[in-house]
């Protein structure tokens, strides 16, 4: 798994929440800790998504990560994933929201072993009928690199995370734990 990385996304806005989610308190800790130990428990080395705003803080919470700053013209989360790509064009990143708190570790192993036993795919998601997770999925270099050529050519108009799940060569894992995906961003 040595090309495989884990990214805890923390760039976002928490409009709705009001606060920072990734510093949000849980057990003695804070939500993006608490997500990236679940990254560092499956052997994953890790990185943190985050925007400019928020480098002071997570310096202090994250001495022993590498912190990404969102560095695309993309907005909204892919913007996160991008960056990471951009630094690691030659990883494949399995990406984990920092508000994904209720995370168990078997779903994560889950998708790791199929992404190993299934290569070839441009990205790996647990899907609700049509819907895809887009915040615990994993995005292949090439994939990733099939969208910066999409995005470079002004060919990338809905930057979603469905949109480019919905383009790509997904292979689509049945969500089992429906815990895992408990939605806390409100």
């Amino acid at each position: 798994m040595s090309k495989l990385l884990g990214v805890v996304m923390s760039g976002g806005e928490s409009k709705r929440m009001g606060t920072d989610k990734g510093l949000k308190p849980i057990m003695g800790s804070y939500w993006a800790v608490h997500v990236t130990n679940k990254l560092v428990d499956i052997d994953l080395p890790v990185v943190i998504s985050i925007n400019v705003t928020q480098y002071e803080k997570y310096q202090l919470v994250f001495p022993g990560h590498e912190l990404i700053v969102d560095d695309t013209d993309i907005s909204g989360p892919l913007n996160g994933l991008l960056s990471v790509h951009k630094i690691y064009p030659q990883n494949d990143l399995l990406l984990l929201a920092c508000d994904m708190i209720d995370m168990n570790i078997s779903t994560l192993q889950n998708l790791v072993n199929v992404y190993q036993a299934e290569p070839g795919f441009d990205f790996y998601a647990y899907h609700h009928g049509d819907f895809a997770e887009p915040l615990c999925a994993l995005y292949t270099c090439s994939g990733l690199q099939k969208v910066m050529e999409q995005f470079n050519m002004g060919l990338l108009h809905d930057v979603s995370f469905q949109h480019v799940l919905n383009q790509g060569l997904t292979k689509k894992l049945e969500v089992l734990d429906a815990g895992s995906f408990n939605n806390f961003n409100k």
